[in-house]
């Protein structure tokens, strides 16, 4: 699947593109009508199958690439681009990038112990509690293969900490089914509760292991904006992080993508205060188009030239502000009608937005698996402007209309 600005800069520059569409994914998938070829797959089956499906493609058109932007297809990509002998990052660093306990013991143990919070991989209630105990109270739970902090609870005592616990153990199998990927196994994770500030980094890494890093991104969650839970409300450029700030966090992040082995990849370093989060093997959602709004950086054509063994160019041509909003309902339950469109494109340094849920639809918070309804692009000369514009947003308590 793609989304909305993860492609469109390759076709300005007349990169052909193909695309394998998963049959089994039914989110939402952006029109892929310029694509010169559009095959179908069910990700479901066999790696052995997917793998064929695609060297039959590379036997009719010649495959330079295998470029991917989604967390759930991280591992298959590795596989399959080793059996065909594509530049791609190694099967080993995409499953490390896909457990968040090994990679965190792996910057812990090539960092140092202070690089990520502690964790523990959890099996069963009784350890679950044991461990909370240890590490005292808030402790933060979420699963370790799933992305955009989908059932990440902050755990206050030891009954919310089983309640949340109990319904990831219900919830994300069925998830995983919805997506196609009945079987895969969940493994859960305990940790300490960082405080500090929400960023990310995007970096490029090439086939030696250079990283090459992008302008920080500061990320409001709900827990910013007064909602319980820790979907990504906001992307926001430039940084409030002083230079020095920003200079340490790149330093930690070249480290974090070396200690994971990753190479001809594209990875997006998350931050926690002034520690690592977790890394992922691709571009960050949403943030190829704030790069690009904000700074004119071509980050997907850089991947692109990463994977076909070339050096990015990762070159800024403006310096603007930007924000991504993507505001999520307050708490679950149908959509009847989303409000405030009329102000919303009056707001300063408004561009675009695009519904993505219809009304009769469940929507809620992330930590229930849901995403978001409304997704909106801000971009000024003016930061102050994009700044008071996302906050003015977030004031919009009454945003969605729910049964």
């Amino acid at each position: 699947m793609v989304r909305r600005g993860e492609f469109e800069s390759l076709q300005k520059r007349d990169v052909p593109l193909g695309i394998l569409v998963d049959t089994n994914n039914k989110q939402r998938l952006a029109d892929v009508s310029r694509f010169k070829v559009v095959e179908h797959f069910d990700f479901s089956r066999p790696l052995p199958e997917l793998i064929a499906a695609v060297r039959e493609i590379e036997k009719r058109w010649g495959i330079a690439c295998l470029f991917n932007v989604i967390e759930f297809y991280v591992a298959q990509t590795a596989e399959v681009a080793k059996a065909l002998a594509v530049p791609s990052i190694s099967p080993v660093s995409a499953r490390l990038c896909l457990d968040k306990s090994i990679m965190r013991e792996r910057f812990q143990q090539r960092i140092g112990p202070g690089a990520a919070a502690r964790f523990h991989v959890v099996t069963s209630e009784s350890d679950l509690l044991n461990f909370a105990k240890e590490l005292g109270y808030p402790v933060f739970l979420q699963p370790s293969n799933v992305s955009a902090s989908m059932w990440s609870t902050r755990n206050t005592d030891p009954e919310m900490l089983l309640a949340n616990y109990r319904a990831m153990l219900d919830e994300v199998p069925k998830y995983y089914e919805r997506l196609g990927k009945k079987g895969t196994n969940l493994v859960v994770v305990l940790a300490e509760y960082m405080q500090g500030s929400n960023t990310s980094i995007d970096c490029l890494a090439d086939n030696t292991g250079r990283v090459y890093t992008t302008p920080i991104v500061d990320v409001l969650t709900g827990q910013d904006i007064g909602i319980d839970d820790y979907h990504h409300f906001a992307r926001v450029v430039p940084s409030l992080l002083s230079a020095a700030e920003q200079e340490e966090l790149k330093r930690l992040a070249v480290a974090g993508v070396q200690a994971l082995d990753m190479t001809t990849c594209a990875a997006h370093v998350e931050f926690i205060g002034p520690r690592l989060g977790e890394i992922a093997a691709r571009p960050g959602g949403n943030r190829p188009r704030i790069l690009e709004l904000a700074y004119g950086i071509e980050e997907l054509h850089a991947y692109y030239q990463i994977l076909c063994g070339e050096s990015p160019e990762l070159r800024q041509t403006r310096e603007l502000a930007a924000a991504i909003v993507t505001p999520f309902a307050p708490r679950n339950g149908v959509l009847r009608s989303i409000r405030h469109l009329d102000r919303l494109v009056q707001l300063p340094g408004y561009l675009y937005h695009e519904v993505r849920a219809q009304a009769g639809q469940p929507v809620g918070l992330a930590k229930s698996g849901y995403r978001a309804p409304l997704y909106i692009e801000l971009v000024s000369e003016s930061a102050d402007d994009v700044r008071r514009s996302v906050n003015q947003i977030a004031s919009w308590t009454d945003l969605y209309e729910l049964e």
